[in-house]
């Protein structure tokens, strides 16, 4: 069996970045059972996306109809029916975790198998995306008294007000690791200005600076232009990308998130295969709940080492969650122990079919 129920949580920090300002989150909770056995997944589509939570549950219901969890060709059937990476992501997300629970296995060392090593904890990164130059030394200085020592800041257009940004963080915390990500808003004719404006600031790497669609060549050729290095996240969604852009020269880093490249096994495909072309890996998420940032933690301890500081240290955002998000103790995640996901849903669940008979 495996159903879905929506959630639409108030975000408790407005958040903020390129595409606007977003004071909630929807998407999918999914379970599945398997021979009594529990898995859970998310399906989030991204924050500035507006979507019924009423039509997700439907698209969902539609996808999965006549389909049975416990064939072993379940997720090739869900192909044929051509689904959505982020759905495709919540449902192979609960299906492996249950099949995953049913072997008393934590999801992580189901998918890497029985020899692989996993560690005990991941490095994690904060996300910081206010305006004010003074709130995000504020929000650095946190991170670093968490024993955090990396910071992704949102950027946007107003070039002027993120090099403030910056050299407000990079004056007050010099050992500091910085990432910046203008979430796809630069345009190509001022893009490598920006980039080496801020190279000396000792930027670790800009995330995916240029409008969606942008062709890999132009990626290549930005490279060449600037010292700061350039990761990919949303050009990178399958092998094929990882291919073009080691042939392009147009990464020095992926960004993966297991939401937008349809899930852990995907997401663990295109790690390994990115690792065989040179190219590193960070692991990050789409602002998703604590179900979600859990996958998070399976999905970065499976990165090859050294393992990056992963983008999910998100919790703070949401004014209220599905359930206790992973705490960062020592600016680090600890990987789940027990079987599945390692998180369970079940008391918001209840809550939701409560509130849904009501």
């Amino acid at each position: 069996m495996i159903e879905a129920k929506a959630y639409q949580l108030a975000l408790a920090t407005p958040y903020r970045w390129s595409k606007g300002i977003q004071h909630q989150r929807v998407g999918l909770i999914i379970r599945c059972e398997l021979d009594g056995s529990v898995g859970w997944g998310e399906a989030a589509l991204p924050p500035h996306v507006v979507y019924r939570p009423g039509a997700y549950e439907s698209e969902f219901a539609s996808l999965v109809d006549g389909l049975d969890v416990n064939d072993n060709d379940f997720l090739d059937e869900l192909a044929l029916r051509e689904i959505s990476l982020r759905l495709r992501c919540g449902i192979s997300t609960a299906w492996y975790s249950a099949q995953a629970a049913a072997r008393g296995q934590t999801l992580s060392r189901f998918l890497l198998g029985p020899d692989a090593r996993i560690p005990s904890h991941v490095p994690v990164n904060e996300l910081i995306g206010d305006a004010e130059a003074d709130v995000c030394v504020a929000r650095a200085a946190a991170a670093i008294a968490a024993g955090q020592n990396t910071v992704k800041v949102k950027c946007t257009t107003e070039r002027e007000l993120d090099l403030s940004r910056i050299a407000a963080i990079r004056g007050a915390f010099p050992k500091l690791k910085i990432r910046i990500d203008p979430n796809e808003s630069w345009p190509l004719d001022w893009a490598a200005d920006q980039l080496n404006a801020m190279a000396g600031f000792e930027i670790e790497y800009c995330e995916e600076p240029l409008p969606r669609g942008t062709p890999l060549a132009d990626y290549g050729r930005l490279r060449r232009q600037t010292k700061v290095p350039i990761a990919l996240d949303d050009s990178i969604r399958t092998l094929r990308d990882v291919e073009l852009a080691a042939l392009r020269e147009a990464a020095d880093v992926l960004v993966l998130k297991a939401q937008r490249v349809g899930g852990p096994d995907q997401l663990l495909e295109i790690v390994r295969y990115a690792d065989s072309l040179g190219l590193r890996s960070t692991i990050t998420s789409s602002l998703e709940t604590s179900l979600g940032l859990t996958l998070g933690i399976h999905c970065t301890a499976m990165a090859p080492a050294p393992i990056a500081a992963a983008g999910i240290g998100t919790a703070r955002f949401f004014a209220v969650n599905v359930g206790p998000p992973p705490p960062i103790v020592d600016g680090q995640m600890a990987v789940p122990s027990r079987p599945g996901l390692g998180f369970d849903a079940s008391d918001w669940w209840g809550q939701a079919a409560v509130q849904a008979a009501g």
